[in-house]
Order: structure tokens, then sequence, then C-alpha cells
């Protein structure tokens, strides 16, 4: 969401309106009990403490973005996947962006990388085994 969405958010909810980075605004809303909910464009995810938000732990979310196909993502070779906002799972709004980091990857480091459209799947995060 942009300044303006998210400062009118901020008002509406008692909340407080940030730039999480890229231009992007979130609106956190810290409750009496220590924890934060924060809403964004895709998610509103609740936090029980400071530590859980920082390491991006939510205790709850809701997806109020459901296809993530809308971006894209560059995937290596390796099957790696890479991601324009990785704190909010998120990659590229366009292929052309994508496929020019994924030109400049590619040129820097040498590995075979390209674009491709975002699933569900890139924005869960991998469970330690």
């Amino acid at each position: 969401m942009d300044e303006q969405q998210a400062e009118t958010l901020a008002k509406a909810v008692g909340g407080e309106a940030w730039q999480s980075g890229g231009g992007v605004y979130v609106v956190g809303l810290r409750r009496p009990d220590g924890s934060i909910v924060v809403f964004s464009d895709d998610v509103v995810a609740e936090y029980p403490d400071d530590d859980a938000f920082d390491a991006a732990k939510p205790t709850a979310s809701i997806m109020l973005r459901d296809d993530p196909t809308e971006y894209w993502v560059i995937q290596d070779e390796e099957g790696g996947v890479m991601l324009a906002d990785p704190d909010h799972g998120r990659g590229w709004p366009s292929e052309e962006e994508a496929e020019h980091e994924a030109r400049g990857i590619q040129s820097r480091t040498g590995l075979k990388t390209w674009a491709r459209q975002q699933r569900l799947e890139d924005t869960i995060p991998a469970k330690a085994p």
C-alpha cells in the first residue's frame, strides 16, 4: 500500500504506519498484551512480540492476496528461488523486472537464472529438518 493508504488505515484501527522498504507501507497495531498485528497489501499477520516480528514468525496470518502468480520470482539452476521482497514473500511485480534482475545475477555469478511466475509454495518458508 502507499503512504496515504497506510496513514488512513492506521488512523482507522489506531495503529502506526511505516515504510517497510521500497516505497511499500504497512500498518502496525500494538495490543495491550504486547502482541503486534501488521497489515500489508498481501497479508494481516499477528506476532506475539517484537522478537517474533523481527524474525518474521507470525503466530497467525490471513492472506489477502490468494493468487501469488501476480508476481514473478527468479529461479536458479540449483532450484533456489529469489524474491524481490523476502520479508513479505513477494516477487517482482512484472516479468520484465524479474528478467532484468535474473540477467544481472547471472552475469555477476555465472549461475543460470530465469524469471517465472510466483507460486504459493514460493511464499512459504522452508522448515528446518
